[in-house]
C-alpha cells in the first residue's frame, strides 16, 4: 500500500516537474531578452563597423530541442527600412545574421524598378518583389562594401533571381501585349546569364485599377496580392535553371511572345 501511494504521488510530481521546466524556458528566457538584444547589437556593430538599432525580439524553443534561440530584428541606423535578422542562442552567443543577403537584395530591387517601369509604365510599392540567391563562395569573397552589381558581374553564373510582379490590366485586356512584355523580361534576364530565374506575374482585372485606395498604394507586393487575390484574371509562370539540359532547350525554344502562351493561365 505504501509503495502504491509513493507511485501515485510520484506521477503527478514528475509531470509537474516537466511542466515547470517547459514554463521556465518560455518565461525566463523571454524575460532576459534584453541581454540577447545587447549581444546582437554588439555583434553586428563589431562585424560591420556601423551602428544598428534593435527593433524587436522573440524567443522560441521547439519541443524536443535542447536549446532555444532568440530571433532579433534590427536595422542599420543609416537605413531604417532595411530589416536585418540575427539569431542568438540561450548562451547569448550570436549564431547568424542576414545583413549581406538583405542589403544585396535591396540593391537588386532598386535596379529592377526601372525595368518594371519601362515595361508597365509605372512602378508602385506593391508592383514587384525580387528575391535572390548567391553561391556559397560569395559570402567569403565579398563583404558589406561590395554591391549587387559587382557580384553579378563576377559571379552571375551562381546567382538566381525570382521575380514576383503584380500587373493591373486595362479594359482592353490585351494579353498578347502582356506576353510581349513577359518575353522582353525573359530576354533581359537571359542576357545576365544567371544560374536560374523564375518569373511569376499576377494579372488583375481592369476593375481593380479604379478601386485601388490610397492604403492599397502603400502596401508591399505580398500584402497587395493577398488582399486582392480574387481580382486576378491571369497568372504567368516561367522558370529556367541552367543546371538542367531540358531547361536550356526550353529557353532556346522561346523565339517570340507567342511561344509563352503555354505559361499563361486563365483563372
Amino acid at each position: 500500500m505504501r509503495k502504491l501511494l509513493i507511485v501515485l504521488l510520484a506521477v503527478p510530481v514528475f509531470f509537474l516537474l516537466i511542466i515547470g521546466l517547459v514554463l521556465f524556458d518560455y518565461i525566463y528566457f523571454p524575460l532576459i531578452s534584453s541581454k540577447a538584444e545587447a549581444a546582437a547589437e554588439r555583434y553586428l556593430e563589431k562585424k560591420y563597423e556601423e551602428e544598428f538599432i534593435i527593433d524587436e525580439s522573440s524567443f522560441s524553443k521547439p519541443l524536443g530541442d535542447d536549446m532555444g534561440t532568440y530571433r532579433i530584428d534590427s536595422h542599420p541606423s543609416k537605413n531604417p527600412k532595411l530589416t536585418v535578422r540575427i539569431t542568438v542562442d540561450e548562451d547569448m552567443e550570436p549564431v547568424s545574421d542576414n545583413y549581406l543577403d538583405m542589403k544585396w537584395r535591396e540593391e537588386l530591387n532598386k535596379l529592377f524598378g526601372p525595368v518594371y517601369k519601362e515595361l508597365y509604365g509605372s512602378a508602385e510599392k506593391y508592383s514587384f518583389m525580387v528575391n535572390v540567391s548567391f553561391p556559397p563562395k560569395a559570402y567569403v569573397k565579398y563583404n558589406i562594401s561590395n554591391n549587387y552589381k559587382e557580384i553579378l558581374k563576377e559571379d552571375h553564373e551562381g546567382i538566381g533571381n525570382i521575380i514576383f510582379a503584380n500587373v493591373l490590366l486595362t479594359p482592353s485586356k490585351n494579353m498578347k501585349l502582356q506576353l510581349e512584355k513577359a518575353y522582353n523580361l525573359i530576354q533581359y534576364l537571359k542576357k545576365q546569364e544567371l544560374e536560374y530565374f523564375t518569373i511569376n506575374i499576377d494579372y488583375f482585372n481592369e476593375k481593380l485599377e479604379n478601386e485601388i485606395s490610397e492604403n492599397d498604394k502603400s502596401l508591399d507586393y505580398s500584402s497587395f496580392l493577398n488582399k486582392h487575390l480574387q481580382n486576378r484574371d491571369y497568372v504567368f509562370n516561367f522558370s529556367y535553371d541552367s543546371r538542367y539540359e531540358g531547361d536550356k532547350q526550353k529557353l532556346e525554344d522561346i523565339k517570340s511572345a507567342k511561344d509563352l502562351e503555354q505559361y499563361l493561365r486563365s483563372l
